[in-house]
């Protein structure tokens, strides 16, 4: 009878001490959605195991919407949430997501912005009062045991453009990766570049809503992605994604999902391959 007994000890014991396989790393999916806000930024990252961040909120108008979504995707909290950079088309509303989620952590950059909606959000914060950390290259953090994201930019603590102060972000689940530009420009694409980060992604979203103030041709061939999403209003007045921008990503030969056009763009990773479906029209 003892041995038995010593097989199970034994057997259990090894059960604890190897690694196991974690289905969840490869077979449950991960989604990215770039909702559809219009002239505007607001990304959902649903990790395998639960975990959500939210990247960005849109502008002043797009609370209601953006917590219907939510909502909708079954988003009970908020584990990480981003403010890419203090422009009201990226912050607008996320007093009101806030207000409406529970939210463990925000990350933004160092940049202290004279506007009503930078001003409410803080008070949103502190209302909640929720730890903040400053987004800035080098952070790095899981969203659940399989999802890796890497802060990539801002690296400077000076530039001349606001924009450029954006937190890019570079999310990596198995083998699949994408890349998260917000409104980074020429200038952080060239630190980008010459910080020699593995910058390959398989996804883009292209920064700036497709402006001509970046997606320079030298930044997507280090980016090598097949895949672009451009966050950007129907009928714009900037007519903005730029010609030229589209024709830099053609000539890449990569497919362009506009959510001007499909409305909200979800990219789905079970780690080896991606697939991309949209909601239609706003």
């Amino acid at each position: 009878m003892k041995r038995p007994i010593i097989f199970f000890i034994i057997s259990f014991y090894l059960l604890i001490i190897l690694p196991q396989p974690v289905h969840g790393a490869w077979f449950e999916p991960l989604k990215i959605h770039v909702i559809d806000v219009g002239q505007a930024d607001c990304i959902l990252v649903q990790s395998p195991n639960g975990k959500t961040m939210l990247v960005d909120s849109g502008d002043e108008k797009d609370g209601e919407e953006i917590i219907r979504y939510l909502q909708k995707e079954g988003v009970k909290k908020i584990d990480v949430l981003v403010a890419t950079h203090p422009h009201h088309d990226h912050i607008g509303s996320m007093a009101a997501v806030i207000r409406a989620f529970p939210v463990t952590k925000i990350y933004m950059p160092n940049l202290p912005y004279d506007t009503d909606y930078y001003h409410e959000l803080f008070r949103a914060i502190n209302e909640k009062n929720i730890p903040v950390e400053r987004a800035k290259a080098g952070v790095n953090f899981r969203l659940g045991f399989s999802v890796k994201v890497d802060m990539l930019g801002p690296k400077s603590s000076y530039y001349r453009y606001i924009n450029d102060y954006s937190a890019v972000i570079k999310i990596t689940h198995g083998k699949n990766s994408f890349l998260l530009m917000a409104d980074a420009g020429i200038d952080a694409e060239k630190e980008l570049i010459q910080s020699k980060k593995k910058l390959r992604a398989d996804v883009i979203k292209i920064g700036h809503h497709g402006a001509n103030t970046g997606t320079t041709e030298a930044f997507l061939k280090s980016v090598h992605a097949k895949t672009a999403i451009i966050s950007v209003g129907k009928n714009n007045p900037y007519h903005f994604p730029s010609k030229r921008v589209l024709h830099r990503l053609m000539n890449q030969g990569m497919t362009v999902y506009r959510t001007d056009q499909l409305g909200a763009v979800i990219a789905i990773s079970d780690g080896k391959t991606i697939t991309f479906k949209t909601n239609g029209f706003r």
